[in-house]
């Protein structure tokens, strides 16, 4: 009965809602700081103009959310690095790390990958539910990318009161981020690739997710060119994946490239011709 009476209430206020124009929130850093060990290393950080302005928008139930999200996470970030880090400096690209910090070990480059979040409506409970996943690409102090992290972050918050709806979303987005900042803190050190360069070694480029997926296809993936032209004067291309000059004639077992066909055992055979093996 409670359930039923909360998904009713809920549908009743996305029903006014949905008369009020777009539903406005605004994520806040309220982090505490982080009780870890801080590093003697000087790190390099880079907001993306799409992480700093970072603007959600989502049509649901005919209600219009809007989530500013870009200006706290930059904020929260920053918080927490300078936590882990002894200096953290702020970059306009990761190419120029090392004119802005000599002593620069690595740089972070921050994305969102995807943010959702679930109503009481939507799972007929009584709980906002809120994702939020981000990638965190490293790069070397020469400005070269050489590796990539993706981390999720949840929420959740108890429905309040009717009329009382941005708030419990907003709390949920709340733990959200301080739950993605947990794990990027006690995460980002132990990863192999930042471990290296902290230490001042030379780290090289691991494969984009891109270049993982063409690898993990090998030939079956899609060309990245068109298959080499056939010699001067033929006309016509060479089948990829072969020397030149081969691979021109029928394959075995085959006449002008068409599969061949054998009489059916006991099958009648025409005059003048010799059965086949």
């Amino acid at each position: 009965m409670m359930r039923w009476l909360t998904g009713l209430l809920g549908l009743l206020l996305l029903a006014g809602l949905s008369g009020c124009g777009p539903v406005r929130l605004e994520a806040k850093p309220q982090l505490p700081p982080p009780l870890i060990d801080q590093l003697p290393a000087t790190v390099a950080v880079h907001y993306p103009a799409e992480f700093r302005e970072f603007l959600y928008r989502e049509e649901r139930y005919g209600v219009k959310y809007e989530f500013l999200l870009g200006p706290a996470h930059v904020v929260k970030l920053q918080r927490l690095l300078e936590a882990m880090f002894a200096k953290v400096v702020e970059v306009d690209s990761p190419a120029q790390a090392r004119a802005v910090a000599p002593d620069v070990r690595l740089v972070l480059e921050p994305r969102f990958e995807d943010y959702a979040f679930l109503t009481p409506q939507d799972m007929a409970g009584d709980y906002f539910t809120v994702t939020i996943r981000y990638r965190l690409d490293l790069y070397s102090p020469e400005g070269e990318r050489v590796d990539g992290y993706v981390f999720t972050g949840y929420g959740r918050e108890k429905s309040g009161t009717l009329g009382g709806n941005t708030a419990p979303l907003t709390a949920a987005t709340q733990r959200a981020m301080r739950d993605a900042g947990a794990k990027l803190a006690v995460e980002l050190a132990s990863q192999d690739s930042v471990r290296r360069l902290l230490k001042g070694e030379d780290v090289q480029p691991v494969a984009t997710e891109a270049q993982q997926v063409q690898q993990a296809l090998g030939s079956f993936g899609p060309s990245p060119a068109a298959p080499p032209a056939g010699p001067a004067g033929s006309g016509e291309a060479e089948e990829p994946g072969l020397p030149a000059g081969e691979g021109a004639g029928p394959a075995p077992g085959t006449q002008h490239g068409a599969p061949e066909v054998l009489p059916a055992p006991g099958a009648e055979v025409p005059v003048g011709e010799a059965p086949r093996p």
